[in-house]
């Protein structure tokens, strides 16, 4: 799957590593001889295995049985938002969109028993909390039920393309301009704005 990555935006496979974990509600492809299969899921890193996705899908998704057979591709997104051209101290410039993504490539391989149990009270506890829901809530009976009815997962990351375009390609008082604006903005903006700033700041 070619990937438009112009070299100024290009990021490091931890940076990678680090989104998917902040951001873990990614897009899974997997191509097929047809068309690809999609899906939209929460995928977790796997404590036990470094660079390691965990997540599941329903059994009566085709994408379940797809996923085992072919290469995929994982697509997390992180902090986005439209930059206005009226924000540049430079004149003649245009809209764009800044962004951060991490596209994790890999092999999915099966989880069944004790590993599907653990992860999807992996996935309770890192959304609920310590003292939130857990999968013990659901009487032994019923959660075997429900385990039957999906597939388990674990993607098995050959290779992570992160792309951070964070006007790395403007001058510095465009950068600072368009970090003020943003900062001024909605939760999304100021979000975009830190990252922006962290980022400008790593390169000074």
């Amino acid at each position: 799957m070619p990937f438009y990555q112009p070299p100024s935006f290009t990021a490091a496979a931890n940076v990678g590593r680090r989104l998917a974990a902040e951001f873990p509600f990614a897009t899974l492809i997997t191509q097929q001889p047809e068309s690809p299969w999609l899906s939209h899921l929460v995928l977790l890193p796997d404590p036990q295995q470094p660079d390691c996705l965990l997540g599941h899908l329903a059994a009566a998704n085709g994408h379940s049985a797809a996923l085992l057979a072919a290469p995929s591709v994982a697509i997390f997104h992180g902090e986005h938002d439209y930059i206005s051209p009226r924000w540049y101290v430079t004149p003649g410039m245009v809209p764009t969109w800044n962004y951060r993504v991490a596209h994790a490539h890999g092999q999915a391989e099966a989880l069944s028993g004790a590993e599907l149990s653990a992860l999807l009270a992996q996935l309770a506890a890192h959304f609920e909390g310590s003292e939130g829901w857990t999968p013990a809530a659901v009487p032994a009976a019923a959660l075997a039920a429900m385990q039957r009815a999906i597939v388990g997962f674990r993607l098995r990351v050959s290779h992570w393309e992160v792309k951070e375009k964070l006007s790395q390609n403007r001058a510095p008082q465009d950068v600072a301009a368009v970090i003020a604006a943003l900062q001024a903005g909605d939760g999304s903006q100021q979000q975009l704005a830190a990252r922006m700033a962290s980022a400008a700041a790593a390169r000074h």
